[in-house]
């Protein structure tokens, strides 16, 4: 596998010659003379650091332009784009813009609108639900970089030595299972997931808002989540934590010590982002290797009865420029390069953004599950697209987490944090 990669690599580097001569990128200056680009990325869920280098190696060997890379958690990353798009001349030229900053860092121009750059064939092969979710006021203000979003983790040993035949179709199935795991001593705690009180948290209840058949903002961008599915949700992951069936670790884990925890065989079932896949069968790393398997991500039984199969929470990442970048031609060369299909077909650890490259034979053979992969996209339920994001969803988090410790019931946590989000919307 490791060598079919270096071929596909050294492939994709002689295919970017010529690709990026027909751009004009190797006429660029060389590094120190203009052609220096300083990225912000973040070391945590979707593309590693190591394949980000590895693209920005890419674009250095083919266009003679230097790429500066900086990698910091995603809690870290919204203050440094603000820090940078402050400064009289930008820290970064390019950075990751999650899909859920597109209005905020819209609306106070800290980004610059690509719509002069992307072209209609372009468009045309991006499915509008990602390319949307860096849409605001009539522009686009992202490149798709990675569909990211959430998908089902299970040990597939796990639930035969439970007496089962395969994964959970619904919540209730898999609470069954889970129960069965407990009392035959096969997992201590077999739920375990990133709980602690950041931007997962959100996540996490969003998609399993959207398991009950719900979303936690109506189409006004009012939240709604202190009712029916919300808090359906919330009681759900309160159960699990009294039940003893989700890891108290949970409360304090983000998605890479959630990851952790299963690829230590030490979980029978987990949601986290597409990453964590590769590192599942990486034997490295992983002791379930064989055992670990990812599907659909469960919903309700009332909601599977209701016609959903499955429900999930976006994650889309995009490549942004800073309005106050001074080499912003140069970096939409990078931009255009590192989302190019030619590199994505490259990189197919994580889901590509081209629906040509997802549906081409060579992404069918090298990824087998990039079929299960477009069923959980069809499927993933948005965060609200609000100016104020960071702040609405800080209320979020607070509130369910206090649900979680047992501090409110998840009806009082529910209702307070939409009084307090109503005031700042």
């Amino acid at each position: 596998m490791q060598t079919c990669r270096s071929r596909l690599l050294g492939f994709v580097c002689a295919s970017a010659l010529a690709w990026v001569l027909a751009l004009g990128v190797a006429s660029l200056p060389a590094a120190g003379a203009g052609g220096t680009l300083n990225v912000l990325y973040m070391a945590q869920a979707g593309y590693q650091p190591d394949d980000v280098r590895a693209m920005a190696d890419l674009f250095e060997e083919v266009s003679d332009a230097k790429v500066n890379l900086t990698f910091v958690k995603y809690d870290e990353m919204h203050e440094k784009i603000v820090t940078s798009a402050i400064a009289p001349v930008a820290t970064y030229d390019v950075v990751l813009l999650d899909l859920i900053w597109t209005a905020e860092f819209a609306s106070r121009r800290m980004v610059a609108p690509l719509d002069d750059f992307i072209t209609p064939q372009m468009r045309a092969d991006i499915k509008p639900a990602i390319l949307d979710a860096f849409v605001f006021d009539g522009k686009t203000w992202a490149m798709p970089f990675l569909a990211n979003f959430q998908l089902f983790f299970y040990n597939q040993r796990m639930i035969e030595q439970a007496g089962f035949s395969g994964p959970p179709q619904t919540l209730e199935e898999m609470v069954e299972q889970m129960k069965a795991m407990k009392a035959k001593g096969i997992v201590s705690y077999p739920w375990t997931d990133s709980w602690n009180q950041k931007e997962g948290l959100t996540c996490e209840f969003v998609w399993l808002t959207g398991a009950f058949g719900g979303d936690t903002f109506d189409a006004q961008g009012r939240p709604v989540f202190n009712r029916g599915p919300g808090l359906k949700a919330l009681e759900f992951m309160v159960r699990l934590l009294d039940e003893g069936l989700a890891n108290p670790k949970s409360l304090t884990n983000d998605e890479a010590a959630a990851k952790d925890d299963f690829i230590a065989g030490n979980a029978a079932f987990t949601t986290n982002w597409t990453f964590q896949y590769g590192l599942m069968n990486d034997p490295s790393v992983s002791k379930v290797v064989g055992d670990g398997r990812m599907g659909l991500i469960p919903v309700a039984a009332d909601a599977r009865a209701a016609g959903a199969r499955t429900a999930s929470v976006s994650g889309f990442q995009g490549a942004a420029i800073m309005a106050n970048s001074r080499s912003k031609e140069l970096a939409w060369k990078y931009v255009r390069f590192i989302t190019s299909p030619l590199v994505q077909r490259a990189f197919l650890q994580e889901m590509p953004v081209w629906t040509s490259v997802q549906q081409s034979a060579y992404a069918q053979t090298m990824d087998p599950v990039i079929g299960v992969k477009a069923e959980q996209l069809g499927a993933v339920h948005h965060r609200p697209k609000v100016p104020p994001y960071p702040e609405v969803s800080s209320i979020m988090q607070r509130y369910i987490h206090l649900a979680l410790e047992k501090k409110m019931t998840p009806q009082q946590a529910l209702d307070a944090a939409v009084r307090e989000i109503n005031g700042v919307l």
